[in-house]
């Protein structure tokens, strides 16, 4: 099975804690990522998402000019590149994030989203099917043949083959 370093992505945007929402913001704006990692001492102590923007200039409680802190999620569910896709996968299907740090000895190494390791266990799964499919043809067409070989052994004999 495939791993979390095959799929992730290794520039991960990062802020630091005390930065304002609004460098969260043109950092989001700049970026194809949808979120911002908040680090701290280079650890990685929250997510800022594009929804976390989003609700907090509709809810009117968060100033643009205070400390993405305040909106961060937090703790981190993070993954880390040696992790199988079907781990990841057993992590999306209980914290149902779409954006995940990436992170190898307490450090920030990339980022891995909900679609690209959804898409690489579909794509394994679909591999697996085909190639058990190629054994099916080739455990019927074994059958096919020793089911009609004593029926075509005679005529084999006949002709010397």
């Amino acid at each position: 099975m495939a791993r979390v370093k095959k799929i992730m992505l290794t520039d991960a945007p990062t802020l630091k804690k005390e930065a304002k929402i609004k460098e969260a913001a043109k950092s989001l704006a700049h970026s194809e990522s949808g979120c911002v990692v908040i680090v701290e001492d280079k650890k990685a102590v929250g997510i800022v998402t594009e929804t976390d923007l989003v609700k907090c200039l509709v809810s009117k409680e968060s100033s643009l000019k205070e400390p993405v802190s305040k909106i961060m999620t937090s703790p981190v569910t993070f993954m880390t590149p040696s992790m199988k896709l079907d781990e990841a996968l057993k992590i999306i299907d209980t914290k149902k994030f779409k954006k995940y740090p990436v992170i190898e000895n307490d450090k920030l190494v990339g980022i891995a989203y909900k679609k690209d390791v959804v898409q690489a266990v579909s794509d394994n799964v679909k591999m697996h099917r085909n190639i058990q499919n190629l054994i099916l043809v080739l455990f019927v067409l074994f059958e096919f043949f020793f089911m009609f070989y004593e029926y075509l052994f005679p005529i084999f004999a006949f002709f010397g083959v």
